[in-house]
Order: structure tokens, then C-alpha cells, then sequence
């Protein structure tokens, strides 16, 4: 089924166990704060109802009912290019898919880990996670993916935890209908306006930590469940918000860390179970999906840091000025070489595991996560550079709203004829909100840190024809096995009869130059 927005908002009336700002949250729908990331979270609902975008985002299953796309398999570079198309128009809405992303990212990479475990193992968690797949679109329900664990002393493995054994999530006790499990989930997107949960590893795990291995998807109400969510970037809202933080305000908060106290959870739910040599398989595919959904969300948020840096260049008269120009063109070329290696990595997608779902090829996703962490902090430098000092100083809303003093504002903050001044300082609003400290540590971090990208692009590569270009080139053996460079035929096997041979052709050089 497709779900309308006040479905969706019905389904959220659950007797959730949730915290912000130290108190409890009776309603996530009318709470000052948490209202705000449900409002956008009705986005996930408002695109497959719209005229315009029906196509794109709902699609049959096999029995010809209506269901969500992002809650199908992808089997095909097609379906990855769907998917990243879900994703950006999402972003550009402003909902960003926020309650279809990182669920859909788990989903996905639960299928990836059954087909390996069924195949190597004889287990049934495919027929599992397809049940569960069926029970999510037959409801359109609202999901996120808890993959982050609070990890405790960081140089000790789950199991040599010296405070508590609870830092990684764990099974504590197996059951006949089920197992138990205790521990917390941190950073964990959209968990505010989220039906349920599916949760994954977030690193491999070695035998001796077999317990920590496990993956399974519970509902957000269930007992033992504890959401605290994170405070709110900003505290201002209605017409208020969207003056003094037009972004921001319209996005928070979405995070929650998830207690687990002794949660029990029925077998068909159960997607791993202490398996703990696919732990890696799991999480490297969460990891690959993840990172294409990481990849459409900064296109929408370089877009509009590198169209704010073009206005403010407007508003304020330099447009036309060479250093300024020589920066919005880095930002372009930022912009749109992060989207055309994530279509990339769509375009050439890969079934690392032998198995019948595709995933998008790993050196080019994490390239493209890689090239706009690694370059955020210069895109903002930008954007504050050309704003100019009035992105630091620039009046409130409530500054703007007092009679009094607007006149004063108006005279005196107006810059380029044409301009209003109302206008430009809407922009330099954007322009602050846009470079504070939220999205500068967001998006080095989101979807895994720089360092995670650099692991992932290092195993990515493929070293043995690297270096068979090295061997070849430097007349070393060793390149001739290689598939790519060992077909390659040698310029001194097809020299001319009419030449000396290759070994002897240096004999006809002087040694010396006189």
C-alpha cells in the first residue's frame, strides 16, 4: 500500500518511550521540537502521492499492489539510478526520504548478507528478510537503520570491555521464540519519526565477539526500547525559524541514541545470529548502500551552499570580480563531481558476493563521499568569504519584525540596487545556517567518518593490476597473469623487419655526444 500523510502521522501514535531535552515526549506529533522532523518526514509520504512523482517512487509487487520502490531490492544498475533518483528529488524537497533512507540502506544489505549465509550455511534468513520486506510494503512503513554503537574505550574489542559488556549491542539470552538483547544505538537518523528499527553491526566482528554479530528490525514502541533524542540545533520555529534558520529549523532533530534494555525479539525478525564471520559482509554493504544515499543528500545541500555563494555574489555587487568567480567555479566543479561519480557508482555496480542483488561499486561511491568531506569545510570558507563579515552580524528576525529599527536596517543593510534588502538578508541567514557547526560536523561524519572512506577506498582498489602496470612498465616480472596488463601486447614483439631488433637497437647509438 501507499500511505497517505495522515496515516503515516496516525501510525506515530504508539506509546513510544522517547525523551528531548530531559523530559519526557508525549506526543513526537505536537512536541515543540520533535514536530518539526516529523513535519519533514511527511515528505516520504507527500512524493508518491504527487502527480509529478508517483512514477518515480511507487512501483507493483507481485501481486499488483501499489508499494514503495525504496523498499524493493535493487537487481540492476537501473534500479540503483531509481534509487539515487528517489533519494536527490527527496533531498530537494526538503524531506530528504528521511524516514525510506537508512532503512532502505539496512533493508538492502540484509539481503546481501542472507544470500551469502544461506548459500555458505544453509540458513533461511533470505526467505526471512523477504517476509519482512513484504510485511514493510504491505504497511509503508517508516524505517530507519541503527548501525552505530556507542563502542565504549575504542582500543578494546566488544567482548574486552572493561565498564560493562553493553557497549556494542549483544544477544544476552536465547529463547524459543526468540532472542534478548541489551546495549545502545547512537546518531541514529530519523528515529523520532520512525516506525521501526533495523539494526546491523557497524564493524566486524572476530568469534570471541560472536555475541555482538546480529542484525534484526523491531518496532520503536516495543518494551525496553528508550529513544533520547538529541537537542535541537536551533530553538526557534514558525516564521521565526524559517527567517533566522531556514534550513536547520526545518531539520532537527533527527538523532536519537536507542537503548536496548532487554528487548526481546521474535525469530522472524532475526536476520543474524551470531554469525560472526558475515559480520563484514553486512556492514560493508550497509556501507556501499549508504554511502550512495550520503552521496544524493550532499547533492542537494552543495546545491544549495554553491547557489547561496552565487546569490550573495549578486546581491553584493562582485559577481563579475575574477577571485570571486575562481571560487564559484571550485564550487560547481565540487558540486557536480560528487553527483557524477555517485551516478557512476550506479552506472557500474557490482555483486561483490556473488549474489543476485547489485550494489553500487564501492571505489566510486566512497570517492564521491570522500571528495565533498574532504572538501566541505573550503566550500563553506567560500560561501562565508563572499557573504562577507555580515554572515557573522547579520539582524534576526525579530530585529527585522520591530518597527522601530527596520527602517534603520533597511536603509543601511541594502547593498546592490534591484536588491531588496529583505532578500539579501534572507541570504545571509541561509549563508550562516548553512556553514555552522551542524552540517560542517554532519558531513564529515555522516555515513562514516573521512578515515572510513579512505579503508574503504584503499581495499577498494585493485592493487594487483596497479601494481602489474608498475612491473610491465618497469620490465619487472610478475605482470603477465594479470587480466589487463598481461593481455596487452609488447611494442618489442612487433617491431619492423626492417628494424634492429629490439635488444640489439641501442647498439646503433653512439654512447657518447660529442
Amino acid at each position: 500500500m501507499i500511505k497517505t500523510v495522515d496515516q503515516y502521522l496516525e501510525s506515530l501514535d504508539d506509546g513510544r518511550q522517547i525523551w528531548c531535552l530531559g523530559e519526557k515526549v508525549a506526543d513526537v506529533r505536537t512536541h515543540p521540537t520533535l514536530s518539526s522532523i516529523v513535519r519533514t518526514a511527511c515528505m516520504d509520504y507527500v512524493l508518491p502521492n504527487h502527480p509529478d512523482f508517483r512514477d518515480l517512487f511507487v512501483t507493483t509487487d507481485a501481486e499488483g499492489e501499489n508499494i514503495n520502490f525504496l523498499l524493493t531490492s535493487p537487481k540492476s544498475a537501473e534500479d540503483l539510478i531509481r534509487r539515487r533518483e528517489c533519494y536527490i528529488n527527496g533531498v530537494r524537497s526538503g524531506g530528504g526520504v528521511m524516514v525510506h533512507c537508512m532503512g532502505a540502506d539496512a533493508l538492502a544489505a540484509f539481503s546481501v548478507a542472507a544470500q551469502v549465509m544461506d548459500r555458505e550455511l544453509g540458513t533461511e534468513y533470505t526467505e526471512r528478510v523477504e517476509r519482512y520486506r513484504k510485511y514493510l510494503q504491505k504497511n509503508d512503513l517508516a524505517i530507519t537503520g541503527a548501525i552505530t554503537d556507542v563502542k565504549g574505550d575504542r582500543s578494546l574489542h566488544p567482548s574486552q570491555q572493561k565498564q560493562h559488556q553493553d557497549y556494542y549491542l549483544r544477544i544476552v539470552d536465547r529463547q524459543k521464540e526468540g532472542i534478548v538483547v541489551r546495549g545502545a544505538k547512537v546518531h541514529i537518523s530519523s528515529t523520532p519519526c520512525a516506525n521501526e528499527a533495523l539494526c546491523l553491526p557497524c564493524r566486524t566482528h572476530g568469534e570471541t565477539d560472536k555475541e555482538y554479530a546480529l542484525a534484526f528490525a523491531i518496532p520503536l514502541n516495543s518494551p525496553g526500547v528508550k529513544l533520547l533524542a538529541v537537542e535541537p540545533v536551533s530553538r526557534t520555529y514558525g516564521e521565526e525559524g524559517e527567517f533566522d534558520y531556514p534550513s536547520t529549523s526545518a531539520k532537527q532533530p533527527t538523532e536519537c541514541l536507542i537503548i536496548f534494555d532487554d528487548v526481546f525479539v521474535p525469530w522472524e525478525r532475526v536476520f543474524m545470529c551470531g554469525e560472526w564471520q558475515y559480520s563484514r559482509n553486512l556492514a560493508y554493504a550497509f556501507a556501499s548502500y549508504h554511502r550512495l544515499f550520503g552521496t544524493c543528500k550532499m547533492i542537494g545541500k552543495l546545491e544549495i551552499i554553491t547557489g547561496a555563494a552565487g546569490l550573495l555574489a549578486e546581491y553584493n555587487g562582485v559577481e563579475n570580480v575574477s577571485h570571486i568567480r575562481k571560487k564559484l567555479a571550485w564550487m560547481a566543479m565540487i558540486t557536480e563531481s560528487v553527483a557524477l561519480l555517485g551516478k557512476s557508482a550506479c552506472l557500474d555496480p557490482v555483486t561483490e558476493f556473488g549474489m543476485d542483488v547489485v550494489m553500487p561499486n564501492r571505489m566510486a561511491i566512497n570517492a564521491a563521499k570522500y571528495t565533498f568531506a574532504s572538501n566541505f569545510h573550503q566550500m563553506c570558507q567560500n560561501l562565508q568569504d563572499i557573504a562577507g563579515g555580515l554572515a557573522a552580524t547579520v539582524p534576526t528576525f525579530r530585529d527585522w519584525s520591530n518597527p522601530d529599527i527596520r527602517p534603520y536596517i533597511e536603509k543601511y543593510l541594502s547593498a546592490k540596487n534591484g536588491v531588496s534588502t529583505e532578500d539579501r538578508i534572507r541570504a545571509v541567514r541561509l549563508a550562516k545556517d548553512m556553514t555552522c557547526n551542524f552540517y560542517q560536523i554532519d558531513t564529515i561524519h555522516g555515513e562514516g567518518s573521512m578515515a572510513a572512506q579512505e579503508m574503504f577506498l584503499y581495499g577498494s582498489a585493485d592493487w594487483k593490476k596497479l601494481k602489474s602496470a608498475a612491473k610491465r612498465s618497469a620490465h619487472i616480472d610478475g605482470w603477465q597473469d594479470d587480466p589487463v596488463y598481461g593481455k596487452l601486447p609488447l611494442q618489442k614483439d612487433y617491431v619492423h623487419p626492417k628494424m634492429p631488433p629490439f635488444d640489439e637497437s641501442y647498439k646503433s647509438i653512439p654512447l657518447t655526444v660529442k
